[in-house]
């Protein structure tokens, strides 16, 4: 008897687990087909723009990726699915944009997921564009190293003024051409980030996407010499790409084609109801007996 309540007990715990109230709650909510199209403005304003610097969004192991096959067969469990390209709808649009002269398509896909709250909801990360070679890195490097680094004439934890010397310079500077040589092996995409699509009373889309663009010279950001001169040495030998943020909450409505841009990239999203198809059963056919001539 006590064999039989522990098994009991055991079950259902796993049954009341979080896997199994996501993959229970995917099964019920409503689907959805998710189109979406990202393109780049070519003919963007000459005039000069100062960029704040942004890094690039996060990803954690939650997330949709739509190149690793391992993440899509994952993601296929809690009702996430590619759609094929003969199913897009926005083909049209795509080949106008292909034709312009003022565009440059970045990334086109589509996928059918279950309608989640935002917490349920899986980001989907996407990619696009070119892949930049190894002589560019990242302003993700520059932001962490500002934040990393100390002022001069801050104070230690012993409280003694945290002061540089050509020693520690050279020091810094050793780490960060290590740092720039693992990057770049890394290649970095030109269109990066994640899209959330949720449901709680309407539809919602959640948008963390960098496109990079190189820049082309380092603006002063700091105020301490210390800090420029170590910042110029990371620099001296590397093309720094600026990251362009599309980072916004919308509400959507089915079925209507939404836009979403800054000035370097936009993009379109048109999420549909899904309605799978019935299955389709035979009638038996019908036999009769056979007859004999009397």
């Amino acid at each position: 008897m006590k064999a039989q309540l522990l098994t009991f007990l055991v079950l259902t715990i796993l049954v009341s687990g979080p896997g199994f109230a996501q993959s229970t709650a995917a099964a019920e909510a409503p689907r959805y087909d998710v189109e979406v199209v990202i393109f780049k403005n070519i003919q963007v304003p000459k005039s000069k723009e100062f960029v704040l610097p942004v890094s690039s969004p996060g990803k954690d192991k939650n997330t949709l990726d739509l190149s690793s096959p391992r993440s899509i067969e994952a993601a296929n469990k809690l009702g996430y699915e590619l759609i094929p390209g003969d199913q897009y709808r926005l083909t049209d649009v795509v080949t106008r944009l292909v034709d312009s002269s003022r565009y440059e398509l970045l990334m086109h896909t589509a996928w059918r997921q279950p309608g989640l709250e935002r917490e349920q909801a899986l980001p989907v990360w996407i990619r696009g564009g070119r892949i930049y070679g190894s002589e560019y890195t990242s302003i993700d490097s520059k932001i962490e190293f500002l934040e990393s680094m100390p002022e001069a004439g801050s104070k230690n934890a012993d409280g003694t003024s945290y002061e540089f010397d050509e020693q520690t310079l050279e020091s810094i500077e050793l780490q960060l051409l290590e740092q720039k040589s693992t990057q770049r092996h890394q290649g970095l995409y030109e269109l990066e980030g994640k899209i959330t699509i949720a449901l709680s009373r309407y539809l919602h889309a959640y948008t963390d996407l960098v496109l990079r663009r190189p820049r082309l010279s380092v603006d002063p950001v700091t105020s301490n010499s210390v800090q420029n001169r170590a910042l110029a040495a990371y620099s001296a030998d590397t093309r720094i790409l600026n990251n362009h943020s599309l980072k916004e909450r919308r509400r959507m409505r089915s079925k209507n084609l939404h836009y979403l841009d800054n000035p370097e990239f936009a993009m379109l999203i048109l999420i549909t109801p899904y309605e799978a198809p019935e299955d389709f059963e035979e009638a038996p056919l019908e036999t009769t007996e056979p007859t004999t001539a009397e």
